[in-house]
């Protein structure tokens, strides 16, 4: 029987392709297919490829909605331009009569010294509409400012 003992290991060298070792080396890998822990490898790098895919689909959906925002903001801005273009100047133009009108009632005012109750009051009445429509101007302003239109407004 020694005699097929060694004939089996003989047959193991040449069923190895004769390399000395290859048995040896498969026997301490205990049975562990290289091939098997490669092809885990390439599995993973394709999960990992296709989790990489999905999240740049999703940032390019990202990018296009807020692309459709933009376009929506503009949208907007350019619907209400024109007609603040239109109203910035009016509201400048009517500010700067009050103004005017309120320096003129004053002047008369410290010239006659006295005035009627009614005609104090109309003169009460106008200094409160410039100060009420500050704000008013100053939005006009900004808004004018945002169109590139310079203030008409003095003093």
């Amino acid at each position: 029987m020694p005699a097929a003992s060694n004939q089996s290991t003989s047959n193991d060298t040449s069923h190895n392709g004769g390399i000395p070792g290859v048995a040896d080396l498969l026997s301490l890998l205990g049975g562990v297919n290289p091939l098997v822990a490669v092809g885990k490898v390439v599995e993973t790098v394709t999960q990992v490829t296709g989790e990489i895919v999905k999240s740049i689909a999703t940032f390019n959906d990202t990018m296009t909605e807020l692309n459709r925002v933009a376009h929506r903001v503009n949208n907007l801005l350019d619907d209400i331009e024109a007609p603040l273009r239109e109203v910035v100047p009016a509201v400048q133009a009517g500010v700067k009569q009050a103004r005017t009108t309120l320096k003129k009632v004053d002047g008369v005012v410290a010239q006659v010294g006295s005035l009627p109750t009614d005609v104090a009051k109309a003169v009460s009445t106008l200094g409160d509409l410039a100060g009420r429509l500050g704000p008013l101007t100053q939005f006009a302003e900004m808004a004018g400012g945002m169109f590139g239109m310079k203030s008409n407004s003095a003093g």
